[in-house]
């Protein structure tokens, strides 16, 4: 069997690395404003955005979580103490532990939206059009689900596609099971 390996010149391989060199100089620079700005810092604001629909397991949230993933107990300690979020333990389940919004948070996530859209809007959509952020949406997206990830506003079936038409993958792949790019397609397979 002949393995493929990736090119500079592939653009599936440019594709990930253009994701990977965006990802590294944006997140800082909007992550830098909007603290500057609102005194909220960027994983703060991330823990306050997934709580705006309501308490979230502790668990499920620090699943969620891209910017302090590692540390999403320590972080939503710290945003205790400021009084942004409290944990709860649900009377019907003392097992489970809750993160829910306070007043105060929903003021701060309020305050910081606005900055945060702009930032955004000033670092990475001005410099795209809609068609094109359908694209990287619908990428992401199946990038996301053939992964076996959900995540919200990503991987809803309307997001599978530009246009809306294409379904979502069949199946998920295990998530420790070999990439489909390492086997050579058959008709260049060595033969036996």
């Amino acid at each position: 069997m002949r393995l493929h390996f990736f090119t500079v010149e592939d653009p599936k391989w440019l594709a990930f690395f253009g994701l990977l060199q965006v990802n590294a100089r944006l997140v800082d620079r909007i992550g830098s404003r909007m603290e500057r700005e609102t005194g909220l810092p960027p994983s703060w604001f991330e823990v306050l955005a997934q709580l705006h629909d309501g308490p979230k397991r502790m668990s499920e949230l620090a699943e969620s979580l891209t910017l302090s993933r590692g540390g999403a107990t320590r972080l939503i300690a710290r945003i205790e103490e400021a009084g942004l979020v409290v944990r709860e333990i649900p009377s019907h389940d003392r097992r489970a532990t809750f993160a829910r919004m306070t007043e105060a948070g929903e003021a701060a996530l309020e305050r910081a939206k606005p900055v945060h859209f702009a930032a955004v809007e000033e670092h990475f959509s001005r410099h795209i059009t809609e068609e094109q952020a359908a694209a990287i949406r619908t990428a992401f997206a199946r990038v996301l689900v053939g992964e076996g990830f959900e995540c919200g506003p990503l991987t809803t079936a309307e997001s599978l596609t530009a246009d809306g038409t294409t379904p979502a993958p069949d199946a998920a792949p295990a998530r420790d099971a070999a990439p489909a790019h390492d086997a050579a397609p058959a008709h260049d397979a060595a033969p036996a």
